[in-house]
């Protein structure tokens, strides 16, 4: 582990809202390719290590109501004044409209809802953004759910842990970008090679040989593969 990476992950333990994985929507980490909303609440987890998430659904002609809530985290038992902006636009950005949820502590909770009619059916993005920078972590859960004239998208098929990653912490070397590919094996930037299996299905887990060394990691839509052992720990950040 970088010695940038331990002291970002040594001040960042934050009691964050413990999330079921297999529970957890596929939400994205790209504007361009956001993830679906699927019916009832959709629950995610982000912070400002994360990133922003991206989620899209299809709504109107007729009203549509997107309701909110955010969870907030704190660091070693103290509560933090996190902020968390719920963003809707459509698709080309010709519109768009904004809330910002506040929340204290793990004990606090907050919620908006959004309330529009629309005369068109119309591909509705969902924007949600932590606080930019820092080195303390400030996030927590959120969760999203639509009512009203709206319809969902079909997640992609394959697995879900296929995509390019940076490595974060966790290993003996800093191994850069990597590839994780659906074939089974792995490749980083710095010519490491090996392979990833699935462990256990209903909780994300994944067994990994990389250049030898071993790990154990959940993979954790909108956030990347987190050690199994410490969720607080991202080893290898998605980058979309």
């Amino acid at each position: 582990m970088t010695t940038i990476s331990c002291l970002r992950h040594s001040i960042s333990v934050i009691t964050l809202v413990a999330l079921t994985v297999a529970t957890v929507s596929a939400q994205s980490l790209s504007i361009n390719s956001p993830g679906p909303l699927k019916p009832g609440v959709n629950v995610g987890q982000t912070d400002n290590f994360t990133g922003t998430h991206y989620w899209y659904f299809y709504a109107g002609p007729g009203a549509v109501a997107v309701h909110c809530e955010f969870k907030g985290g704190g660091l070693l038992g103290n509560p933090l004044n996190s902020r968390l902006t719920f963003t809707l636009s459509d698709s080309t950005q010709t519109w768009h409209v904004s809330k910002t949820l506040v929340s204290g502590s793990s004990a606090d909770a907050s919620e908006t809802t959004f309330h529009g009619n629309l005369k068109q059916r119309t591909k509705v993005i969902v924007t949600v953004a932590p606080v930019a920078g820092g080195l303390v972590r400030m996030g927590g859960e959120y969760s999203i759910s639509v009512s009203g004239t709206v319809a969902y998208a079909q997640e992609k098929a394959g697995d879900p842990i296929v995509g390019t990653y940076m490595q974060n912490c966790c290993m003996t070397e800093n191994i850069g970008l990597t590839k994780f590919k659906a074939d089974g094996t792995v490749a980083a930037a710095n010519g490491f090679t090996g392979t990833w299996k699935l462990f256990d299905a209903d909780t994300h887990t994944y067994a990994l040989v990389i250049n030898g060394e071993q790990l154990s990691v959940i993979y954790a839509p909108g956030r990347g593969l987190v050690s199994s052992g410490d969720a607080g720990a991202i080893v290898f950040k998605a980058l979309k």
